[in-house]
């Protein structure tokens, strides 16, 4: 008996532990709901498991969000236009083995887009990326079977097919407005463009062409205001320079100016004041083809403007060209001032101030030889250094010195002899002169903005020098020159040396001593074997003196700082 009730005991013992161990975890799991315990037998330790939560992460953002934008997007967009094809080629078939009269040809095209556009608006929530390109479908079948009946069967006049091609491509717009499509956009842009040539009877009606479509860029201008598009305007502008450059081409000389430089003139502002408008308030996202716009009206401006000025007014076009690049940095300014500036939004607008500097160049060039010409470019080349500096525009900086190294080497690549000119006395050694001055100052005024001004210092002396070699060559007899040449290195580097030593400046003090190694290695190479007897002596006696006064210098220098 006494070992039957210890048994009970024993059990009703460990009941009770497990009841309590269950009432211990029930207790934890109300107290921590997000922690999950487990045992694996009554005397192993707790384990617990985390849960930690995560935000899901959409397909269209995830790693496969390329092969989701070809199945939505890139296949739909081939799908249409395959059947667009399948269907030119039926209704070609058909026209050649005279299936269909010429009215019914008409009726079938206008009928056959009627379902595809009501498809299109009965998908436009379901599959919103098939119905834009149904839409267009639609409206190009309804398009070309109306021009069809014009320029196959002369059903209705010039007049009456251009006003219903208006029609049909302003309907396209606003149908695109109210679904903010850019794809049916486009279709509706495509139509806008082809109506006047289609219609065309080959007079050179240029005044109408050019206000029906300046007419057409203010009416995008404020659709455009409202709509994130970025691939529509791109091709919008390139559409608007190639039907003024396949008009121009031939018919530019034999028109006047006015209707032509108005066309040009309100494409350039509206693009330039919407896209600025647009940049501002989505700088933040990819600005990518919004600057290329940008760029491409500026670029494309220029080179209408230039085209029109040279034949017009070819005296008066380095001055009418340079305010189209006023007019392009006044917009450039007034967008600036009106967003606050982060350091990836300065960025992008130093980036656009680039865009004017080969423009300015060429203006500055244009019209000019010679020394005038090399002037030019060192004065421009050093402005636009000065203005990057105070501006704090680091791309406008860097880009000077490509500006630099051309307008540096046009100075010694076309330097000749003139006539009467007396050495060292000339415009060609002032141009030499100032050039060298200009890389000193820039690299005084931005040392503290960019470790890269010390390459203006760096380049000074070597350029000095090279133009007074320039004048010992072109203005000496031959038997001269390779000891005026000695000369001259001793002259500066004994001259850049002191100056080093006595302003403290390591870098003058190293060109100093490269100058002089150079006339060492000189004389000992090719001085003592190929000079005369009169000028070795002279040679070697301003060599030798110059290298025993540089040395008492130096240790009189040594001396007196140690």
């Amino acid at each position: 008996m006494e070992e039957k009730e210890k048994k009970e005991i024993l059990s009703k013992i460990q009941s009770m532990e497990k009841e309590l161990f269950f009432l211990k975890e029930k207790v934890l799991s109300l107290s921590e709901p997000k922690v999950i315990s487990k045992s694996e037998s009554f005397e192993s330790p707790k384990q617990t498991l985390v849960i930690e939560e995560t935000e899901p992460v959409s397909i269209e953002e995830g790693p496969n969000w390329f092969i989701q934008w070809i199945g939505q997007n890139l296949f739909v967009k081939l799908g249409v236009f395959s059947l667009i094809l399948a269907s030119i080629w039926f209704f070609y078939l058909a026209i050649e083995e005279y299936w269909i009269n010429e009215s019914v040809r008409i009726w079938i095209g206008i009928l056959s887009s009627l379902p595809i556009l009501w498809y299109g608006y009965k998908t436009r929530i379901t599959r919103p990326y098939l119905s834009p390109s149904l839409f267009g479908l639609g409206i190009a079948v309804l398009f070309s079977a109306y021009y069809s009946g014009y320029v196959w069967y002369d059903l209705y006049g010039t007049e009456t097919c251009f006003v219903g091609l208006i029609l049909l491509s302003l309907t396209a717009v606003g149908i695109s407005y109210a679904e903010k499509s850019e794809v049916l956009f486009g279709f509706a842009s495509l139509g806008v463009f082809l109506s006047p040539i289609l219609v065309s009877t080959g007079q050179n009606s240029y005044p109408f062409l050019f206000t029906y479509l300046l007419i057409w860029n203010v009416l995008f201008f404020f659709i455009r205001k409202e709509m994130p598009w970025k691939v529509i305007p791109l091709l919008i502008l390139i559409a608007n320079h190639l039907i003024f450059a396949t008009w121009a081409e031939s018919k530019l000389e034999e028109s006047k100016i006015f209707f032509p430089f108005l066309f040009q003139l309100g494409v350039y502002l509206l693009f330039l004041l919407r896209e600025f408008d647009v940049l501002k308030r989505t700088i933040d996202k990819n600005p990518n083809l919004t600057l290329v716009t940008i760029g491409l009206t500026l670029g494309l401006g220029f080179i209408q403007s230039f085209w029109m000025f040279g034949i017009f007014y070819p005296t008066l076009k380095p001055f009418l060209l340079t305010l189209v690049l006023i007019v392009f940095y006044g917009i450039y300014q007034r967008s600036l001032r009106e967003i606050t500036l982060t350091s990836d939004t300065k960025k992008v607008y130093d980036i656009i101030s680039l865009f004017g500097l080969p423009l300015i160049i060429s203006v500055i060039v244009m019209g000019m030889t010679g020394k005038a010409l090399a002037f030019s470019l060192i004065s421009f080349a050093f402005v636009v250094t000065i203005a990057a500096t105070y501006s704090k525009q680091l791309y406008m900086y860097l880009a000077t010195f490509p500006v630099w190294f051309f307008a540096l080497f046009y100075i010694f690549a076309f330097t000749y002899r003139s006539y009467n000119e007396i050495p060292f006395l000339n415009g060609r050694f002032l141009i030499f002169t100032t050039g060298s001055l200009y890389l000193v100052l820039s690299y005084w005024y931005s040392r503290q903005f960019s470790n890269f001004s010390k390459l203006f210092l760096y380049a000074a002396y070597p350029y000095f020098l090279l133009g007074n070699f320039v004048e010992i060559h072109l203005g000496f007899p031959e038997e001269k020159r390779m000891f005026l040449y000695t000369i001259c290195l001793i002259f500066y580097g004994f001259a850049t040396l002191v100056i080093g030593f006595k302003k403290h400046i390591h870098s003058i003090k190293v060109v100093g001593f490269v100058s002089l190694a150079l006339v060492v290695a000189k004389f000992y190479l090719y001085d003592f074997w190929n000079l005369s007897l009169g000028y070795r002596i002279l040679a070697g006696l301003f060599l030798g003196i110059t290298l025993i006064v540089t040395g008492t210098f130096y240790n009189r220098i040594k001396k007196e700082t140690t």
